[in-house]
């Protein structure tokens, strides 16, 4: 290799030294509090967290939502969210109802089940993010986060550069830079 592109890969291991451990940190958090609050949620109250969370999301919005703002809200496409909402309706949680405006349409309705469940499960599911998350940091900390994973979200949604072909590929990461466990939610 020559001394440039050398000099290149040592400035880029620099500035992923700088970087690396809060990413790290980050991912390997979020999938440990993850999988606890999947295990709560499937202990507590037998629900996935994909359904907890179309249950949240109708109950919040008053027990009913059309089905595009229901898939967009819980980051679901329209056919992962009808697989979803099949085995909910088998389990007595919500039911579909077409909409009169629209043949192409229909809404998600929570039945009394669903509502009951959601109630329950929320208090649940509020109860232990408390102990694990909201009791473990103060103010300070909670405004601190809110203001870095928004800088973090704002990046997110900006389109991603090229990657350079000639980088140094060794990574401590998976070869997506993302942890080996399912997406959230899902």
């Amino acid at each position: 290799m020559s001394s440039t592109g050398a000099k290149i890969t040592g400035m880029a291991a620099e500035s992923y030294d700088r970087w690396m451990p809060a990413w790290l940190s980050l991912v390997r958090t979020h999938a440990q509090l993850w999988d606890q609050v999947e295990a709560q949620m499937r202990d507590d109250h037998g629900l996935t967290m994909a359904r907890y969370d179309v249950l949240a999301n109708l109950a919040n919005a008053g027990g009913r939502l059309g089905l595009s703002d229901l898939a967009a809200s819980i980051l679901l496409s329209q056919s992962g969210l009808s697989k979803l909402l099949d085995r909910m309706e088998l389990s007595g949680l919500v039911h579909r109802d077409p909409d009169p405006r629209d043949a192409r349409a229909a809404f998600a309705t929570l039945t009394p089940r669903g509502r009951s469940m959601a109630r329950r499960a929320r208090q649940g599911h509020h109860d232990f993010l408390q102990h694990v998350f909201g009791d473990a940091l103060d103010d300070r900390d909670l405004a601190d986060l809110a203001r870095v994973m928004s800088r973090i979200s704002a990046c997110t949604l900006t389109p991603r550069a090229p990657m350079n072909k000639h980088a140094d590929s060794r990574s401590p990461l998976p070869h997506n830079g993302a942890p080996n466990h399912p997406k959230p939610g899902r």
